[in-house]
């Protein structure tokens, strides 16, 4: 009778032992002492509603699931010893590692995140990719400014940026609102982008991670752990290219996101400093990745064991002062070349022969653009000199010309890039533009715009310093002492004073009278000072005393060949009167020092021998130095040109031409300053330096012999 007492009471204890937790695992225990933590467990509601139940992915992703809660509970319980007859409230009075157990969790919110962002990524795009038409307005929402934007490449969606980091999904055309994302002061003000599809924000926060963002609801998808740059988007491969921003030795590598393993590891080409990658198709799946100089053509393909990549071709760019400077290239010409930013210029690199073009386009249009065809970008074009002016010209980089823009609507504002597209986002005042048609005018040659532009800001020096020459000289003629005239302090635009007596004030006090514009056809040739006076130039500053006039615009518009020979003549005219006509047969001798030696105050002697050629002497230094010339008899010295970083002076030139200026200098032929120099040279005489002697400091060159 007692042992059927003491087996029932057994049978008994084991069901309700069973009822509670005696049939759980010590590792389902820990997990329901221990369940991870609410975001965990919201961000897995979010991904199972996303998947069909008849999915297979689901049953792979459970079994990953319940995997990494095994090892969650194996791993943080180490230190802490459970039995397997512990109960679920025993195991909650146990010190169990909370670091471990957030540590854990982090990769149980990765392990969803991962899904989530690759569902959404396999989606059909959130808009339709529809033809913008003309240039539409898009006011920012909810009274926000709008900062920038971007733009998705097979859908119509753009994310609005607000001055306050204020993010706002929106569909182009219409610019209706499709959600607004969270407020990210800490987001990159330029590392973020839209997936193809537009249905997911991948934005860089705190430097460090990249937040994934689901532009449809607004609701946060993952925050990636120690990844930085997205690099590219590949939708055909179900997976990203990011930036590794974890310490050690794989640090600002390349790593592969792998969506549909659900996976993170290195990318499978090794590689290391780059700056950007550019998709370009995706069959078969290709992008170039590189950094600055050097970039790889890569070819990705998905086997049983991830995805694979191989090198295709392997490119650098040859130009000694061309880079990649703009954020990432544009891929153009259906994929042959691509084009890109380098410093302040434009250059097109074609991806089958290699050749490189690189035009100096700062001189006439700005860096931002936009993908306009396969041929052409929008870019904005400066207008007249000292205008201040722009407008929106399409560039032709096959062709290298440029033609104006004559549709008036969404000309004006910052020009973006729709990422991946044609057509153009401008940024103005709490608005933005959109669009993919625009009317063009004629197109003109841009490297006859390039010289035209060099030629007038030649021509416009060159009459600069005509003017300040004359004013020297007439107030050496004058019998000024410009080192011991009073500094006269003169209230501004004082009316009392005449111009003409204003301007000579300045002279005597060391300014550059920029006031008066003698023009080319009126200007005197300058009189030379006296045989042994010094040449000496005041400095070119502004003066409190008087408004500078502004310098007038070039009389000619046009930038074709022709109109060029016209400035070039221009140019002649305006040296010829300040240097005289330097004969044919002239050759151009160049002298630089840094300074005179032990920076005497004697200056540096040049000695100018007899010789049959006419000869153009060119000084240059950067101390202001004092030249003195001594000409043998027989020298044949037709003109000097005295330049520097200080302004020089010169003493011995007689009766010859003397141009004394701040400008280019040089003192050794390998230098960086030589080739500026030389091109000095081109300019004032149209001929290059024939013979060059430099020393850093100089005391006595002979020139001549």
């Amino acid at each position: 009778m007692n042992k059927l007492i003491g087996l029932a009471l057994l049978v008994i204890g084991l069901a309700i032992g069973w009822q509670l937790d005696m049939h759980l695992s010590t590792v389902e225990k820990v997990n329901i002492a221990f369940p991870p933590r609410p975001e965990v467990r919201i961000q897995l509601e979010t991904m199972t509603s996303l998947i069909p139940s008849d999915d297979p992915s689901l049953a792979s992703f459970k079994s990953a699931y319940e995997s990494k809660l095994t090892l969650r509970a194996l791993t943080c319980t180490q230190a802490t010893p459970i039995g397997r007859f512990d109960s679920v409230n025993d195991i909650k009075k146990q010190a169990i590692d909370r670091d471990c157990l957030k540590e854990q969790d982090d990769q149980l919110l990765a392990l969803i995140g991962i899904k989530i962002v690759g569902l959404r990524l396999a989606q059909p795009p959130l808009r339709p990719l529809v033809k913008l038409g003309p240039p539409t307005v898009i006011h920012g929402t909810e009274n926000a400014e709008i900062y920038t934007g971007k733009s998705a490449s097979q859908a119509g969606v753009v994310v609005l940026r607000g001055t306050r980091s204020e993010f706002t999904a929106v569909e182009i055309p219409s610019g209706k609102k499709i959600a607004s994302l969270p407020t990210i002061p800490e987001a990159s003000h330029t590392n973020y982008a839209i997936s193809p599809n537009g249905r997911v924000l991948a934005i860089a926060v705190n430097n460090r991670d990249l937040r994934f963002i689901d532009n449809e609801t607004g609701q946060d998808l993952w925050l990636a752990r120690d990844v930085g740059q997205l690099y590219a988007w590949l939708p055909e491969m179900q997976a990203i290219l990011v930036q590794d921003n974890k310490s050690g030795p794989g640090n600002g590598g390349v790593v592969l996101i792998d969506f549909k393993t659900g996976t993170s590891k290195p990318y499978a080409v090794p590689l290391r400093n780059q700056s950007w990658a550019l998709h370009l198709s995706s069959s078969p799946s290709r992008l170039l990745i590189g950094s600055y100089k050097e970039f790889s053509l890569i070819e990705n393909t998905r086997t049983t064991e991830g995805v694979n990549a191989s090198v295709v071709k392997e490119f650098r760019i040859k130009s000694p002062s061309a880079s990649v400077s703009s954020l990432t290239p544009t891929a153009m010409l259906n994929g042959q070349a691509i084009v890109f930013v380098t410093g302040r210029d434009f250059m097109l690199f074609n991806l089958e022969t290699r050749e490189e073009r690189l035009w100096e386009s700062h001189e006439v249009i700005g860096n931002n653009y936009a993908k306009w065809s396969e041929e052409s970008i929008l870019v904005d074009g400066y207008g007249q000199p000292n205008t201040g002016t722009t407008k929106p010209f399409i560039f032709n980089v096959k062709d290298a010309t440029l033609s104006p823009v004559e549709t008036a609507e969404g000309n004006q504002g910052i020009i973006y890039e729709l990422n991946g597209r044609t057509g153009f986002m401008r940024r103005s005042h709490q608005k933005v533009w959109v669009g993919d048609e625009l009317q063009a005018g004629t197109p003109e040659s841009l490297d006859d715009m390039i010289t035209g532009r060099k030629l007038e800001r030649q021509l416009q020096a060159l009459e600069q310093e005509e003017r300040l020459s004359k004013a020297r000289l007439e107030a050496l003629k004058m019998g000024q002492d410009m080192s011991r005239a009073p500094r006269l302090m003169y209230p501004y635009g004082a009316p009392s004073l005449s111009q003409d007596l204003l301007i000579r004030r300045q002279v005597e006090r060391g300014y550059y009278p920029n006031t008066v514009r003698v023009p080319p056809a009126m200007s005197p040739a300058a009189e030379a000072p006296a045989a042994e006076a010094p040449a000496m130039a005041p400095a070119p500053m502004p003066s409190p005393l008087i408004q500078s006039a502004p310098i007038q615009n070039s009389p000619i518009q046009s930038y074709s060949a022709a109109a060029n020979e016209l400035r070039k003549q221009a140019i002649t005219n305006t040296t010829s009167r300040m240097l005289g006509a330097i004969p044919s047969n002239a050759r151009v001798e160049a002298v630089g020092v840094y300074e005179a030696k032990d920076r005497s105050s004697s200056g540096v002697n040049v000695m100018i021998k007899k010789s049959d050629q006419p000869i153009v002497l060119m000084l240059s230094a950067y101390e202001p130095v004092r030249w003195n010339l001594m000409k043998e008899p027989g020298a044949n010295l037709v003109a000097v040109i005295a330049s520097g970083h200080h302004l020089p002076e010169v003493t011995g030139a007689g009766a010859t031409k003397t141009v004394i200026k701040r400008g280019e200098y040089a003192y050794q032929q390998n230098g960086t300053g030589y080739a500026a120099l030389n091109n000095e040279a081109m300019l004032w005489t149209g001929k290059p330096i024939s013979k060059f002697q430099g020393i850093y400091g100089g005391t006595v060159f002979i020139v001549g012999n």
